[in-house]
């Protein structure tokens, strides 16, 4: 869910501007290294074979942002990135999901950025820092600058979003409303007549959807 707040929020900062954006995420300082981070720690817990990995990710995200800043320019100019140049939404997406697999190639010995074990040792010790927000302080901050009809838009694009995710729901965008400092989701969704999907598991076994109301 939060690649789709953090897409229109940074949509939504530069102006649809691809060129804008590509300069602005040279800086490793950017608040888009931040959602990166956020988003991967979000996919990484979901999966079994990578949670650990969602504990870990400020410890080794570093390395892998700085090797993604040095191929910006070829990957805008003749890789990946010059097929979706029309598009600053698929950027960021395209970019979110290279984050999170460039994370975990680094425990993937055919990949040259990959980790010894005995870095991975001295980490052994470190407290784990957990954290359950949606947004850091900075890309929290950017978020706040928006007027109310700005918030209700990004929002409302979210919702859309995560029509068919089954794990997202009213609750979940009130929680997001009140945390983050926008009007309450019936001020802008017709919440008597909201339908969502869910799965429900029919007689023969198999899952079909569901309106829920």
């Amino acid at each position: 869910m939060s690649k789709q707040l953090y897409r229109d929020l940074l949509v939504k900062k530069h102006n649809g501007d691809i060129g804008l954006f590509i300069l602005d995420i040279k800086d490793i300082n950017s608040i888009f290294w931040g959602c990166c981070r956020d988003f991967s720690k979000e996919i990484l817990r979901t999966s079994g074979a990578w949670r650990w990995l969602s504990f870990r990710v400020d410890d080794f995200a570093k390395i892998i942002e700085e090797e993604m800043i040095n191929k910006l320019d070829k990957w805008v100019k003749k890789g990946s990135l010059a097929k979706k140049n029309n598009s600053l939404e698929h950027t960021i997406t395209w970019l979110f999901d290279r984050h999170t697999n460039s994370l975990k190639n680094l425990f993937n010995r055919s990949y040259k950025l990959s980790l010894s074990p005995s870095f991975l040792s001295n980490l052994d010790d470190q407290e784990i820092i957990y954290t359950t927000d949606i947004l850091d302080d900075s890309t929290l901050l950017e978020f706040l600058k928006f007027d109310k009809n700005e918030k209700i838009k990004i929002l409302k694009k979210v919702w859309d979003d995560n029509l068919y995710d089954f794990d997202f729901n009213l609750h979940d965008m009130e929680d997001l409303c009140a945390k983050y400092g926008a009007p309450p989701p019936h001020s802008f969704l017709d919440t008597k007549n909201i339908e969502k999907y869910e799965a429900v598991q029919a007689e023969n076994g198999h899952f079909q959807l569901v309106f829920t109301f």
